[in-house]
């Protein structure tokens, strides 16, 4: 982080400019690349011998909800801090307010700290809106060893229709047997198939929204607060028109 005020301006623009070109990528990978977050491992299990043998099916997943959320750590982190960092150091001297949610005080801050940081926090609002969550229709367990969620094993038979000779009638002395040929379905195997998915539950992504809410709540109370100054009456526009229209008007 810069030292000074002005190298600090030189760089800030460019921060916050990163920070929101990730957030937007994020988003839109949320959003329209949503079989990125899951995988799946199909495997065939033959039930007879000499059958016929099915290769495995595969889909390997590209990347989770959280790796992609911390991904971005460090370039959101380092907008947010730029963008504080200048308006704190122009309020330096001005009334502030302390932000508190809950347990956690996240400091003492100028109105324009907390206009800004509200409009920071906004877009983080947006991007954790977008996340994707698990598929509702199916029942998942958290993986621990490889930090990911997944689903008890699937079982489906697999069929084959071959023919079959039904008696319907026995032979008698008189009668000879009455037959028929049908074609009967078959287990000859069975797909065992395991989901997986990067993605968090329906209540996970409720909670991370409902902090960024309080968040949002806190900072509108804290600018307030840090708003209720009396008014300094400056008057100098008079000057300034007088200054401009002096020997013209």
């Amino acid at each position: 982080m810069a030292n000074k005020l002005h190298e600090l301006l030189a760089v800030e623009q460019d921060r916050k400019h990163k920070a929101t070109q990730a957030i937007g990528e994020a988003v839109n990978t949320f959003t329209k690349k949503d079989p990125f977050f899951d995988g799946m491992i199909k495997k065939y299990v033959a039930l007879e011998e000499d059958s016929e043998q099915i290769p495995d099916e595969t889909k390997e997943m590209v990347t989770t909800v959280k790796e992609k959320i911390e991904s971005l750590r460090e370039v959101v982190v380092t907008g947010i801090d730029a963008t504080i960092s200048k308006e704190e150091t122009n309020a330096s001297g001005v009334p502030k307010a302390e932000l508190v949610v809950g347990d956690t005080n996240f400091g003492t801050f100028s109105a324009t700290s907390l206009l800004a940081l509200e409009t920071q926090v906004s877009k983080l609002r947006e991007l954790y809106q977008s996340i994707p969550i698990l598929d509702q229709t199916k029942k998942w367990i958290f993986d621990n060893q490889k930090n990911v969620y997944k689903t008890e094993e699937e079982v489906k038979f697999r069929s084959v229709k071959r023919p079959k000779v039904i008696v319907k009638y026995e032979a008698t002395k008189e009668h000879p047997a009455q037959t028929e040929l049908l074609y009967l379905d078959f287990q000859v195997g069975k797909y065992e198939t395991t989901y997986f998915s990067g993605k968090i539950s329906a209540t996970q992504k409720t909670t991370l929204i409902k902090k960024i809410d309080d968040l949002l709540e806190a900072i509108k109370v804290a600018r307030s607060k840090a708003n209720n100054v009396e008014v300094n009456n400056t008057k100098i526009g008079d000057k300034i028109l007088d200054f401009i229209n002096k020997d013209v008007f």
